[in-house]
């Protein structure tokens, strides 16, 4: 079994760096019916990297957050007159 160091984001525990065993499969994409293989941590793939190709990792919400600043609503009392 292959193994990497991968990078953890903090979310409700401290960042930390995590060990995890990957596998590389040899199968036959569901797709595109072609011999392929594809190294994964999770249960055996069904489709090759061309058909379905990895996801890019998601945002946490906190980031988001933090990325828009609200417009402001309110007038002042000069202009009211």
């Amino acid at each position: 079994m292959a193994t990497k160091l991968i990078d953890v984001r903090e979310y409700t525990v401290r960042a930390h760096k995590r060990q995890i065993h990957t596998r590389i499969f040899h199968f036959v994409c569901k797709q595109c019916n072609e011999a392929t293989k594809r190294e994964t941590f999770g249960p055996r793939p069904l489709y090759c990297e061309i058909c379905r190709p990895p996801q890019a990792p998601k945002k946490s919400p906190q980031e988001s957050r933090k990325a828009k600043p609200r417009p402001m609503s309110y007038k002042s009392y000069t202009d009211l007159d």
